[in-house]
């Protein structure tokens, strides 16, 4: 059997490095999925692992337990899939979109934009959904307005992101609670001073910025009261659409778990469509696993092929098994990269040797915080960066008394901030698209995640000159060990 041994600074780093290197070149120049991508890295991961003396075995247990402590998060992604497709069956967001849209005051569309799309956000978890649905109804009603399309792509963006920080649906909400080993309502209530203290500067400005460029024209586009016709004529908008949102959020409160109280706003919601809508219940059972198809409206008369395209994209989404082929996934290939460095010790070499850079808490949130946005930004996974960030940091918050729940805003914050307003990121690609905005244009308009930036620094300025004044002598005794061990 062979002899196990500390991996050197080039093992340790190596798996990184290669991860790196395969995604600018595999992933971004040549399109590789990134999936194949962690299966490869994997492999560099363990053969490092084999040559520090792991065996198999050992590796096999360390993915095992990580899978073991990731499942009850897993569920939860699982999930939000059915929520996602329920709430669409039983009306929930579409209303929300409608009245959003209904009782809109023109010289208000700016920071409207904002507001609904954080609710819609809020509600389903998804920034890329949100931008998609009620953020193009809104660049057409800013077109019809003359408004400049930069400014509300700018609050479709900032809203987008303010709903999928506070969202206990988002699959980065709970990504981060998991890599944290925290509550999904414990990482939400550590990113509220935050979110709110930048929502209400991005409130201001919207507004301010919305008022300066109204020019009275009031007419709502042909395709904006078409899409809000096919909604007012597939549902049948009642107040009992609300009960879903309200169970999730109402239960959080309580301190109910969150895969029960997700669960039982799905089946109410499967109810709530079937009776208020007049779908039917094995569209229903469909909607929950497969997601929600504008083709069950069929079974109350209505022709599909007379609905508007864009809201196609709106409702067809959701079911379990979105989330299967997608985001659980992606856990399932990135466990093992992590795992297998952290067998082998390599993970505690990375760390040690970034901890010469680690001179206190707000040194160690800053290098946490870059460390995931360069992540984010080579790779385009904001998933990845998470839980890669989670591995490298966690056992250093931890022995220098921070709250993990400051771990978790600073990895979301480093994703959720910064993915949009970088040109080349998947997600900037895809907000450009499909607000028809360029992202160098929309950039200098997001105001939450510009606020959000200085707001998360000043608020770990804060917490580390309090932190630091009794914690100074442990994180000097945890630097003069990890130099010895090195």
């Amino acid at each position: 059997m062979k002899s196990k041994r500390t991996p050197t600074n080039f093992e340790a780093f190596l798996p990184i490095i290669v991860m790196a290197l395969m995604v600018l070149v595999g992933n971004i120049i040549m399109g590789i999925r990134l999936e194949f991508l962690l299966i490869i890295a994997s492999i560099f991961s363990a053969i490092i692992a084999i040559r520090v003396g792991i065996s198999w075995d050992e590796m096999m247990k360390a993915y095992t337990k990580k899978f073991s402590d990731a499942f009850p998060a897993i569920l939860i992604l699982i999930a939000i899939g059915g929520v996602v497709g329920t709430w669409m069956f039983s009306g929930t967001v579409p209303m929300m979109i409608y009245y959003g849209l209904k009782f809109l005051n023109p010289k208000f569309v700016v920071v409207t934009a904002f507001v609904v799309t954080a609710l819609v956000s809020t509600f389903t978890g998804t920034s890329w959904g949100s931008a998609a649905t009620s953020g193009v109804a809104f660049m057409g009603i800013a077109q019809s307005m003359g408004i400049p399309l930069p400014v509300v792509a700018g609050a479709i963006i900032s809203g987008a992101f303010f709903g999928d920080k506070v969202s206990p649906v988002s699959d980065t909400t709970n990504l981060s609670a998991m890599s944290s080993e925290i509550s999904v309502y414990e990482h939400i209530k550590g990113m509220l001073p935050n979110v709110i203290i930048s929502g209400a500067l991005s409130l201001i400005a919207f507004t301010i910025v919305g008022s300066y460029y109204f020019n009275g024209n009031s007419e709502l586009t042909d395709t904006t009261l078409k899409i809000m016709s096919d909604l007012n004529s597939i549902y049948n908008f009642n107040i009992a659409m609300l009960i879903p949102p309200v169970i999730v959020f109402g239960g959080g409160y309580f301190g109910i778990s969150p895969l029960l109280l997700m669960l039982g706003s799905s089946i109410t919601a499967m109810f709530i469509g079937v009776f208020s809508n007049g779908f039917l219940f094995n569209d229903a059972a469909n909607a929950l696993i497969s997601g929600f198809n504008i083709s069950m409206a069929e079974s109350i008369g209505i022709n599909v092929a007379d609905i508007t395209p864009r809201l196609l994209g709106l409702l067809n989404r959701g079911g379990f098994a979105s989330m299967m082929g997608g985001a659980v996934l992606f856990c399932f290939l990135a466990m093992p990269f992590g795992s297998f460095m952290e067998v082998s010790g390599a993970l505690d070499k990375v760390v040690q040797q970034m901890s010469k850079a680690i001179t206190g808490v707000f040194s160690l949130t800053t290098v946490t915080f870059f460390t995931g946005g360069i992540m984010n930004g080579i790779t385009g996974n904001g998933q990845f960066s998470i839980m890669t960030t989670g591995q490298l940091f966690k056992e250093s918050f931890k022995k220098q008394g921070v709250p993990l729940s400051v771990l978790s805003r600073t990895m979301e914050n480093s994703m959720t901030l910064l993915e949009s307003l970088l040109p080349w990121h998947v997600t900037a690609i895809y907000m450009s698209t499909t607000l028809g905005v360029f992202t160098t244009e929309y950039v200098k308009w997001s105001f939450f995640n510009i606020f959000g930036i200085f707001v998360f620094f000043l608020q770990t300025y804060l917490l580390s000159r309090k932190l630091n004044k009794s914690n100074t002598s442990s994180i000097n005794q945890y630097e003069t060990t990890a130099n010895e061990t090195i």
